[in-house]
């Protein structure tokens, strides 16, 4: 059964592509009105568009999780433009400074993921919560990672990142429980993104003899079936349909959950 969110307004963070657009439409196919919240402009304006075909109010935002007055600003946009804000998705997220490797994790990689993936989630929230607290109403939704949950070679900066999203997630639930605001963040596995294809990218830049003539894809499949008993990867449709539920009623008494979406690596 699809989630019923007609009449509800959200806001996305990187939205304009990857998981975010897949979020963004799932949103928009079950009834939501989707505000797009993206550093890049034109991707964001054109995940906009696809929400519009569906028949939602849509529009962009540029926001720079990273320059607090560009958040404080964009959420206000939001607020003001739909009249309400109902959900908050902060799915904006980075594995690394550019020209991350898996190799080395640099000082400018723990930097900037800690201040994208952690302080500019707290950023955006901080943003929208008294909104929220005033209408006693609020459904957020943070995206973590399974890494968050695993130790995986080469990425304690990004994993590091995502925990703390996973403590942050129920810390926040059972502050703002009295609030009727729920908060919980969903666990992405593995997804072929534009995110995926850098790392595989930056990995042959390294001279990594595991990916040497193989492509992106390639490198990212056997991986799947490595660790995963599904033996498949995951889909932004698949992070979207649950965004979707829980940012809906028919998930009113969940909060300070953290769900895997994994294809069964991670079973707690």
């Amino acid at each position: 059964m699809l989630a019923d969110l007609a009449g509800r307004t959200a806001l996305v963070t990187g939205g304009g592509q990857g998981i975010g657009r897949g979020i963004v439409l799932a949103l928009a196919r079950q009834g939501a009105e989707v505000a797009i919240a993206d550093i890049d402009d034109e991707s964001a304006a054109k995940v906009a568009a696809e929400a519009k075909a569906l028949g939602r109010k849509s529009f962009a935002v540029h926001m720079d999780v990273t320059d607090k007055a560009t958040v404080d600003r964009g959420v206000a946009d939001v607020i003001s433009g739909f009249g309400h804000l109902d959900i908050l998705v902060n799915n904006a997220g980075v594995l690394g400074a550019p020209g991350a490797t898996h190799t080395k994790q640099r000082d400018e990689d723990w930097d900037f993921t800690w201040k994208v993936n952690v302080k500019g989630l707290v950023w955006v929230t901080e943003a929208a919560i008294s909104h929220f607290k005033q209408r006693r109403y609020g459904k957020i939704v943070n995206v973590a990672s399974v890494a968050g949950r695993l130790v995986l070679y080469g990425t304690a900066h990004y994993g590091t990142t995502k925990s703390a999203v996973i403590q942050y997630t129920k810390a926040c639930a059972a502050e703002w429980a009295p609030h009727n605001i729920n908060v919980n963040a969903i666990c992405p596995g593995r997804l072929w993104t534009g995110m995926w294809q850098n790392a595989v990218d930056n990995r042959r830049k390294q001279g990594d003899p595991s990916v040497e003539g193989k492509t992106g894809l390639q490198v990212f499949e056997e991986g799947v079936k490595e660790v995963m008993p599904l033996g498949r990867p995951q889909t932004p449709e698949d992070m979207g349909a649950l965004t979707a539920f829980l940012a809906s009623e028919d998930a009113k008494n969940i909060t300070g959950q953290s769900i895997q979406v994994d294809g069964g690596q991670v079973m707690v």
